[in-house]
């Protein structure tokens, strides 16, 4: 089985039913269909009518067995545990996707995450940093990261985003691009996290996986090789780009089925 770790539904123009057909094109059997929800967007129709979890449980109601439900409510929400507990009790699988500017160790999201952990939820978290050209940051980086881990061991953490996959090369600090180009340097932060904690996983999607793998090949074949019963196949796109790409590797088949499908039904299987 072939499970897609990160697809949003009622996005971009592409329904429920989209998103079934294009699984069925590109020969992926599952999805997990993520939310992003952000208090501080207030009345953002991007986020609260398109990516709501609401949104998200009528297209996986729709498919059960083609879209599984992620939910990412925001912590800062009246009743947020409340609200999670009752969609878990609907059929909500994870928590995600965080896309919030809070750091990634506030506090009201470590409570939300030790509430994850007790109804064995994963968490998928969005990183990004701030750049010259845009400003913009989410969950501020692998090291605050790092401190929810320590925090939140019964929790298991899935990293996404340009701020997460930057930290394969040990040179990321000095990158000024969201998406780094060259060859990957020895000391990379993410090596280092996904070595020394066993809650921690990482999705491939979107132009931040891909680009990681794609800059060194030499390299993510390494890498995936290592990691590959922490590491996930996802798209964040309606393409079958990164499913191209893996299977060009030539990998192991068990490295392989691990990627595309093993890790991520481990997880939602509570």
């Amino acid at each position: 089985m072939i499970i897609d770790c990160h697809m949003h539904v009622e996005w971009l123009g592409h329904s429920a039913d989209d998103a079934v057909r294009h699984l069925d094109d590109i020969g992926v059997d599952q999805a997990w269909v993520l939310s992003w929800q952000d208090k501080d967007a207030g009345l953002d129709l991007y986020q609260y009518l398109h990516l709501s979890p609401e949104s998200v449980m009528r297209a996986c109601r729709k498919h059960p067995k083609r879209l599984i439900p992620f939910c990412g409510i925001d912590p800062r929400r009246e009743n947020a545990h409340g609200i999670l507990r009752e969609l878990v009790e609907q059929g909500c699988k994870g928590y995600g996707e965080l896309k919030l500017r809070l750091m990634a160790d506030n506090c009201d999201l470590i409570d939300m995450y030790k509430l994850c952990g007790k109804l064995k939820l994963p968490v998928l978290i969005h990183i990004d940093v701030p750049l010259p050209h845009t400003g913009m940051w989410y969950a501020g980086g692998v090291d605050a990261l790092e401190r929810a881990l320590i925090q939140c061991p019964q929790t298991t953490f899935i990293g996404h985003g340009p701020g997460f996959w930057r930290e394969i090369s040990g040179n990321a600090a000095r990158a000024k691009a969201g998406y780094p180009r060259g060859k990957v340097t020895p000391g990379g932060k993410l090596h280092k996290l996904l070595a020394k904690y066993k809650n921690l996983y990482a999705d491939l999607s979107a132009n931040s996986g891909l680009n990681a793998m794609k800059r060194d090949v030499a390299h993510a074949r390494k890498f995936l090789a290592r990691f590959h019963r922490k590491v996930l196949y996802g798209t964040d796109c309606f393409t079958r780009d990164h499913l191209d790409f893996l299977e060009s590797l030539d990998l192991d088949r068990q490295v392989f089925r691990n990627i595309t499908g093993r890790n991520a039904a481990k997880l939602t299987r509570r």
